[in-house]
This record gives structure tokens, sequence and C-alpha cells, in this order.
């Protein structure tokens, strides 16, 4: 079997959720005697690794594909690179780097697809900002790119969005019409990962309404998933939801519990903003049941990390509550 056809199988594979069998037909393809197929299996490792929130080795696999591309001149390949290693930084709360690599990515490319991707980063970024003109602005274009070429996948993405977008800005119904139109297409596609996602967002909107059981027991299906494909990241954000969800019950122990091991998994993976996330959460627990010293440290902690997150909307929120402690 070619690499080419390797890698066909990887992709397969990658989008059922079976990450260990998409890996290794990835790695095998990195024989093949064609530096361009060796350059795609780099950046279909990177991919992966993202995906399983080992981000180190997700960078290290991109700039070897990267490599590949500049030598070879192969603009679109490495305008995917970049728009992966923009990703990658994303997730890691480095926004800067991850709009600069978007940028690169967005100037190189000539492709309508790909364009539509980094747009719909760019208004992921625009959104964890607080600029939410600006992110709805990036989706509706991509949205737009994405029905016109009929890239179904992508349509998902920018429903998914959207969603969250709507769910931020108290937009309920309009949000869960967008995750609804979301799952329907990504159960057409098989896509068990990105269904898993969607169902945390529902989770989400489900605490704003009050409906903490239903919260729970998408967050519940969610980990299932994550367990089932070996996402330990989207193993954290659900436990970090459910952990949210349980201490609106008051269920303040099991919440917790469950809050201890969505920041283990924080830590391990270097992704800040599900650290400050979870930390704002055990704060707020721990204050509510009389743990002040320890709502001081976690709340302290969030503050921290949003701050260096530029969250602004999130650090108002946290200094709001450590004020609070302070009056008590």
């Amino acid at each position: 079997m070619s690499g080419r056809d390797t890698i066909t199988v990887g992709e397969a594979a990658e989008l059922a959720g079976n990450y260990l069998d998409a890996l290794g037909a990835y790695q095998a393809a990195l024989a093949d005697p064609d530096p361009l197929v060796v350059a795609d299996a780099h950046f279909h490792l990177g991919r992966v690794n993202w995906r399983q929130g080992r981000y180190d080795d997700a960078i290290r696999e991109y700039e070897s594909a990267r490599l590949l591309a500049m030598r070879k001149e192969a603009t679109e390949l490495r305008a995917r690179v970049e728009n992966g290693l923009g990703v990658v930084h994303h997730a890691r709360g480095e926004y800067a780097q991850a709009r600069a690599s978007y940028a690169v990515a967005l100037e190189i490319t000539a492709d309508e697809i790909q364009r539509g991707r980094i747009l719909l980063n760019l208004g992921a970024v625009s959104n964890i900002e607080g600029d939410f003109g600006g992110a709805r602005s990036y989706y509706t274009k991509s949205r737009a790119i994405f029905e016109r070429t009929g890239f179904v996948r992508g349509e998902a993405s920018a429903l998914h969005n959207l969603g969250m977008l709507n769910a931020d800005e108290g937009r309920l119904v309009e949000a869960d019409e967008s995750y609804r139109r979301c799952l329907e297409l990504l159960e057409s596609l098989g896509d068990r990962p990105g269904i898993a996602t969607v169902l945390l967002n529902r989770s989400e909107l489900s605490c704003a309404r009050g409906d903490f059981d239903d919260a729970i027991a998408n967050c519940d299906l969610a980990l299932s998933i994550y367990a089932d494909v070996g996402d330990d990241v989207g193993r954290g954000e659900a436990q970090r939801w459910k952990g949210h969800a349980l201490f609106r019950q008051k269920r303040f122990a099991d919440a917790e519990r469950v809050l201890a091991d969505a920041l283990k998994i924080a830590r391990r993976s270097q992704v800040r903003l599900l650290e400050a996330e979870s930390s704002w959460d055990m704060g707020l627990s721990r204050a509510a049941h009389g743990d002040g010293a320890g709502a001081k440290e976690s709340l302290q902690r969030a503050h921290e990390l949003f701050e260096q997150l530029g969250a602004r909307r999130e650090l108002a929120k946290v200094a709001a509550a450590l004020a609070a402690l302070q009056t008590e």
C-alpha cells in the first residue's frame, strides 16, 4: 500500500475516533519515498496529537511538516500546517501566536475551504477575547463558504461555534437550534469526537437554563465517547462542566472531586483555559460551603490565568468573587 493510501486509511480511522489506528497509519506513511507524502503524514500526526491533548508532540509534528512543505514549495500544505499550529496555540491560550499563525495561513492559501477554516478559527479567538461582533462576522463568512462549497464538516463546525456564541450572548433558543442542526450533520458524518463536543456545549446550555440533571447526563455521554477515543483533554472539559453542574446542585463534595480531576488533566496537558475555568468553579464551590482559604487559593489561580489569557469578562467575575470573600 502506498503512503497516500495509508494516509487515507488513517483519515477514516481518525474520523471514527479510532486515534490509535490513525496514528499507526500515519506513522507507516512516514516511510514513503516521496517527501510530500512524508510531510502530509507529519501534518496528520500533528492533528491527532492535538486531538488527544499532546500539544508538544503536535507542534513537533507540525514543524516537521512545515519544513518539508517549505522545501518543496507546497504552499497549500504549508497553509494547513500554519492553521494547525494556530489551533494548538489557541488551545494553550496563546492567542497572539494563534492569530499570527492564522494570518500566515490566510495570506498564502488560495483554497476556498481552507479560507473558511481559518476564518472560523479567527472567530474562535475573537469569541474568547470578548469581541462577539468580530466573532459573529468570522463565523458567518465561514459558514457561507462551507455552504457554497458543500463542505458538510465545515458547516457543522461553523454551526457549533455559532451555537457557542449565541449561548455567550444569552440567545438560548438560537444556540439550541444551532447545536441541533450541528448534531444532525455530525451524525451523518459519524463524527463521534465532534458529537461529544456538542454534547458538552449542550450541557453548558442546560446549566444556563437551570436544568442540571440534563447537563450531567450530557457530560456523562461525552465522557463515555472521550474515554473510548482516548481524548484526555476532552475528558477534562467534560469533567469541568459536570463539576459545574454538581456545584450548582449544591453537591459540593462530588463537584470538587470531579473538578480536581479536570484540574489534573489541565495541568498535565498545559491547557490554561481549562485550568482557569476549573479553578473558578472550584473556588465558587469552596466558598459556597465555607472553605474561605481554599476558595481564595482557587480564585486567585483563576484570576492569574484569566489575566494571562486576556479573558476580560471572566477576569471581572473572578475579581468580584475575590472582593466578596474579603468582605465576609
